[in-house]
């Protein structure tokens, strides 16, 4: 097959990027030709290759340089206020067996207001999926409706994803199939692949975008009171990670009650800043961990269902046990508490979260710590794997069905919205501000 993967320009990609490169990297080893374009609310745009050295690339995947926050560098993109390139590429999208939307909408900024142009991006005869990484699809992507009739089916990477497309009652069939990973090395000999064994291992690592519902302060607020010796690595970066660390816009909720910067007390207790990093040296630290730690949760998507981060998967093959939050992973059918995860409240105080690591990172915990390990080698990073995740998307695409493992439906179901419902006028009202945004309403 040929497929064009595509995406429309945002800030802050995080996890996207991964999930792009290992896709492409699953489907060119499958013996099909990918391209990748990017999409902006532009007339016209510069495609500049960036030279620094924070930027890594996948051989295997895109082939262009990228970083986790930015992007890619000199991918191809098409300026879609431009006439012209506009319909240059909704006529190019013909040429694909599928045309597979890592974004399927534009999403809420000051670039896209009053922009409509996007509606004409959709050719009527191309086969059009799109991937929802988000678990609050109703209030990010009620300008779907505009388009509806183009996509052939949504592909949602994690439970509350799923759920919450089930519940907009858009019109589209939708399945879930979760991120790739490439387990070439692992699959070979996964003992040898992540050899450290708890006496060898070392503190916690947690590595991430800083958003809102991340919730990272809620980390950085217990460092201090935690009494461990252990290393405390954290890194990534984002809007949240800025406003933490701003010395004169620095949030109030990101301060003490004297005033200090929770930030600058957490370094002073040792933790390890280790920024954006490539992948690879990410990995290094999960194997030399022996924990990895997930804060994240939201009210909204735990309305809907887990939302376990890429981040999670990346802690097991690397030898890592997850902790995760109860909200975070609420309700999961793939991962349980206690056997594939420490779960820890996601109102905790700081006090308590501090204490519920040390524990886990101390001797009492050991054994529960081999347990979670082996189980989660044995049952869970398999199903993750390039060879389950690409026949899954091969189904989708030639059969519009999906066999992949956590799928709990094997064909995808066509769901006609109740539009008179009171849940679905409670949708739409919870999306006012993206609709009018858009000029849905």
């Amino acid at each position: 097959m040929k497929i064009l993967m595509t995406m429309y320009q945002i800030q802050d990609y995080g996890g996207i990027i991964n999930h792009v490169e290992n896709l492409t990297q699953g489907f060119q080893e499958a013996g099909h030709i990918v391209d990748l374009v990017m999409l902006c609310p532009k007339h016209k745009v510069m495609n500049v290759t960036s030279k620094r050295d924070d930027w890594q690339i996948n051989p295997k995947g895109t082939g262009y340089r990228y970083n986790q926050a930015r992007g890619w560098s000199g991918i191809p993109k098409v300026p879609y206020l431009d006439d012209a390139r506009r319909e240059q590429f909704r006529q190019k999208t013909l040429d694909y067996d599928a045309v597979i939307w890592h974004i399927p909408v534009p999403t809420l900024n000051k670039d896209n207001k009053g922009v409509t142009q996007w509606e004409e991006l959709y050719h009527p005869r191309a086969n059009h999926f799109g991937i929802i990484h988000d678990g609050n699809f109703p209030q990010l992507y009620p300008h779907l409706n505009h388009v509806k009739e183009y996509f052939k089916g949504l592909i949602c990477v994690h439970e509350s994803a799923y759920y919450s497309t089930l519940k907009t009652g858009i019109d589209i069939p939708s399945t879930m199939i979760v991120n790739p990973f490439d387990l070439t090395e692992w699959q070979k000999d996964p003992e040898a692949y992540a050899p450290l064994d708890w006496n060898d291992r070392n503190g916690f690592a947690s590595v991430q975008v800083f958003k809102g519902w991340k919730r990272v302060d809620s980390l950085i607020r217990a460092i201090p009171r935690m009494r461990n010796n252990e290393k405390k690595i954290v890194g990534g970066a984002g809007i949240e990670y800025r406003y933490m660390t701003s010395y004169d816009k620095c949030k109030e909720k990101y301060k003490e009650q004297d005033g200090t910067r929770i930030w600058d007390r957490a370094i002073r207790y040792n933790m390890d800043y280790v920024g954006v990093i490539p992948t690879p040296t990410f990995y290094n630290y999960l194997k030399e961990a022996k924990l990895q730690i997930d804060p994240s949760w939201s009210k909204k998507y735990s309305q809907y269902g887990a939302h376990f981060n890429r981040t999670t998967v990346e802690a097991m093959i690397c030898g890592a046990v997850p902790v995760a939050t109860d909200l975070g992973m609420i309700n999961s059918f793939i991962f349980q508490a206690g056997s594939n995860f420490f779960e820890l409240e996601h109102d905790s105080e700081p006090a308590n979260y501090a204490h519920c690591i040390d524990y886990w990172l101390s001797h009492e915990a050991r054994v529960q710590w081999r347990n979670i390990r082996e189980n989660n080698m044995a049952n869970i990073i398999p199903h993750f794997g390039l060879n389950k995740v690409i026949p899954a998307y091969e189904n989708l695409i030639n059969y519009g069905e999906s066999n992949h493992a956590f799928s709990r439906q094997t064909h995808l179901r066509y769901r006609r919205p109740d539009y008179e419902s009171d849940a679905y006028v409670s949708l739409l009202q919870a999306s006012d501000k993206n609709l009018q945004f858009f000029g849905i309403r």
